[in-house]
């Protein structure tokens, strides 16, 4: 008989894996068909990479959790896991944040030439990305360990 627990496994890696899918599909019609480069769609691309990132995280996170949590909570990792799992879960987010930003700017600006420019595409993707390692950096700084977990794992 398999365990419930296997099968909200099995569910949730070939979400995931649907997700990551159609998003690459997305990605690549962006990316490979001039007709499809347009500011707004380079925004729609960095809400897809932004999922890739969310996606290529969890995946990881939630195996290891299920079958290698003794090697998740090292000590020595600690840090860095609570930092990248700051920045997968804040950077899909943001990038709405952004794309948001970049919409009033077009729309309530619209005689302005700057907000119609790639550079104001750059910027605006950059400083969402500024962003997210400045938000999540106070976990890079920090001394203790963040997880309890950590504390009581042995590898004998």
């Amino acid at each position: 008989m398999v365990d419930g627990y296997y099968i909200v496994l099995i569910v949730e890696d070939s979400l995931y894996a649907l997700i990551f899918l159609f998003n690459f599909i997305h990605s690549c019609f962006i990316l490979f068909f001039r007709n499809f480069r347009h500011l707004n769609n380079m925004f729609v691309l960095n809400i897809c990479f932004s999922f890739f990132i969310h996606i290529v995280f969890f995946l990881n996170y939630f195996n290891m959790l299920y079958f290698d949590f003794a090697r998740l909570f090292v000590l020595k990792t600690c840090n860095f896991l609570f930092y990248a799992y700051n920045i997968s879960s804040g950077t899909t987010p943001l990038s709405f944040v952004t794309f948001t930003i970049h919409r009033y700017c077009s729309i309530v600006h619209y005689t302005k030439p700057f907000f119609k420019r790639k550079l104001w595409v750059v910027i605006c993707i950059a400083s969402q990305r500024i962003a997210e390692l400045i938000i999540a950096s106070p976990y890079l700084l920090r001394i203790q360990p963040v997880s309890i977990a950590s504390l009581n794992i042995s590898f004998d």
